[in-house]
């Protein structure tokens, strides 16, 4: 907002969302809207608030006092979202980097925004098409990682409708077990090894210890209770869409003080009680949003 009583922010799930849509006046439309709300204050990316939750939980239970640098919760850049810190560097004729001396001039603030429009818009069509021929743009690759992903979801569901037990049992314990190991176990192992230490070491056979590092990480914790509600109803057939809301609301839930989503996102939001956890408002309308906004 204007007077900056209220930050909406982009995330990468509307990046990745946008890159979908085949129409490019309809991506110009919505970059609009986005560009006029967000001004392009991005989120950090789920990845990297793993990252940095795995660290922080581990010296927790390590009982280490580290003096970490700060990381912003919201950068400049789209790239912010992806692990990159973004953003226009100006370089001189010979090298030199001018960045810092011109970031206050109109120009300067002119091109950059201009060059996050269209990383948010994506080319039009001609541009597009120059670009698949020069190798450079395949959106296409993203929603096939969301699909493949979606399609290990699936393939979990099959393994609960054939021990439905499970579903009636410790279904978020198994859940959370997964997430871990399929989607996290490469930056534990790094935070491990940076520790000096191992799985075994911090946590032996105490189930309790497991949980208690698996939802003391708040991330974690949306994205476990999410995927144990739609896993509880068998019925339930993953999308894509599943997943990327998921990861946009992993982030957003823990650290945003609002978050308006779908119908059947919020449902499950509220259901397992996760916005409660985080103290975060889940406005049903955008006409509750902008109540919430105008009373707070």
């Amino acid at each position: 907002m204007a007077d900056q009583t209220a930050m909406f922010p982009l995330s990468g799930t509307h990046y990745i969302e946008i890159s979908e849509i085949a129409d490019p006046a309809q991506r110009q439309d919505l970059t609009a809207v986005m560009e006029e709300l967000s001004e392009f204050r991005v989120m950090l990316g789920r990845p990297t608030i793993m990252r940095l939750e795995i660290q922080a939980a581990l010296h927790r239970i390590l009982g280490v006092d580290t003096q970490e640098p700060t990381v912003a919760l919201f950068g400049n850049s789209f790239a912010w979202a992806f692990g990159m810190r973004g953003g226009l560097r100006i370089l001189g004729a010979d090298g030199q980097d001018l960045t810092d001396a011109r970031r206050d001039t109109d120009l300067y603030r002119q091109i950059s925004r201009e060059f996050e429009r269209g990383m948010l818009a994506g080319p039009a069509d001609d541009e597009a098409a120059q670009m698949r021929l020069d190798g450079h743009y395949r959106p296409e690759l993203v929603r096939a990682t969301a699909e493949r992903r979606a399609e290990q979801e699936r393939e979990q569901a099959a393994r609960l409708d054939a021990e439905p037990r499970w579903r009636r049992g410790r279904l978020r314990d198994v859940i959370s077990a997964r997430e871990l190991t399929l989607e996290w176990s490469d930056p534990i192992t790094e935070a491990l090894i940076e520790a000096g230490t191992t799985i075994s070491q911090v946590f032996g056979t105490d189930r309790n210890a497991i949980r208690s590092f698996a939802d003391g990480m708040p991330s974690n914790c949306v994205a476990v209770s999410l995927k144990t509600h739609y896993h509880r109803d068998r019925q339930h057939l993953w999308t894509v869409n599943d997943i990327e809301d998921i990861d946009a609301l992993s982030a957003a839930v823990p650290y945003c003080d609002a978050v308006l989503t779908d119908k059947a996102a919020r449902n499950a939001i509220v259901t397992t009680k996760v916005d409660q956890q985080a103290g975060t408002f889940m406005p049903r309308t955008a006409r509750d949003l902008a109540d919430w906004l105008i009373g707070g």
